[in-house]
């Protein structure tokens, strides 16, 4: 299955051990990605809140390069997700905003005519990768694991994957028990990790941290996943502040969805991208560890 692929500015930056999974775990899964050409920032939260056309427009100048090819568009980031699947809707409107849009993308020499479906990459793992091949082409279970599964908000609202209520998703428990691993439920899931409120407004950023993280602890987890880039940053700067925000230090690895399914089929953390991450090494060579027991561990 052949997708256009827009990875988004953070794929290439901050979240590139995201980005290094996803090409790892690709061929074994039957995707191949095409890379959208001259692609360009989504516009996402920090721009919209400035200036709304420009925002829309950068967004919808990456689905205007997209239409024609067709092939539906693929990205990891919710954020990404989010923003072009705006532009769609605010399109189909045809209001005064469209027509803002729609003149800014004919200054550059562009136009869009709404056709291009912008996917998640959550959604395609679970429809059309689909669970019984994650299964199969899982050869390190990892069996003994609680993971945890942290969606943030932007994957489930207001666009909803396919198959998911935003409210009580199942996808990523989906991969998780394909895995070969056992589902640690907790109550944060869907709830947002403060992404860019860390910056600007840090008390709040870190009280909404602190919930989710209390909600890990008691659900005792090994790891976390998390389909968002933004989200595992901003968790992994909560964890390094345990101590502060819960009285007690909580260490524990934070791993994307990609991560997690190229763990299970054996690769290397340092081809996974794991490498990147900002927990202690010792965290990372103690999940190893376990991943490989009774079979020879993977190079961190």
């Amino acid at each position: 299955m052949k997708f256009l692929y827009y990875p988004g500015c953070s794929q290439k930056a901050t979240a590139r051990g995201y980005e290094e999974s996803l090409l790892a775990i690709c061929p074994e899964l039957g995707i191949e990605l095409e890379e959208l050409p001259d692609w360009n920032c989504c516009g996402t939260t920090t721009t919209l809140s400035v200036n709304k056309v420009l925002a829309l427009s950068l967004a919808a100048r990456n689905l205007a390069l997209a239409e024609g090819q067709d092939l539906d568009l693929v990205t990891p980031c919710p954020s990404c997700f989010l923003s072009m699947a705006k532009v769609n809707e605010v399109l189909a409107a045809g209001d005064d905003l469209a027509t803002k849009v729609h003149e800014a993308l004919a200054a550059g020499g562009y136009s869009y005519k709404g056709t291009v479906k912008i996917r998640h990459l959550l959604e395609v793992l679970v429809s059309e990768v689909g669970i019984e091949l994650i299964k199969e082409r899982t050869s390190k279970p990892l069996a003994g694991l609680k993971v945890a599964p942290y969606y943030g908000c932007q994957v489930v609202r207001p666009y909803s994957l396919a198959g998911d209520e935003p409210d009580d998703p199942e996808s990523m428990e989906k991969i998780i028990e394909a895995t070969g691993a056992t589902v640690a439920p907790f109550a944060q899931r869907t709830a947002c990790c403060g992404g860019t409120l860390v910056a600007t407004r840090p008390s709040v950023g870190q009280a909404m941290g602190a919930e989710i993280l209390k909600g890990i602890a008691y659900a005792e987890a090994d790891l976390v996943v998390t389909p968002c880039n933004l989200c595992q940053v901003t968790m992994e700067n909560y964890m390094r502040k345990s101590r502060k925000l819960l009285g007690d230090k909580l260490r524990l690895p934070i791993v994307t969805v990609t991560q997690l399914i190229g763990m299970a089929m054996g690769k290397e953390f340092k081809a996974l991208g794991i490498n990147r991450a900002m927990a202690p090494k010792a965290c990372l060579r103690q999940i190893n560890e376990r991943i490989a027991a009774g079979g020879q561990a993977a190079a961190v």
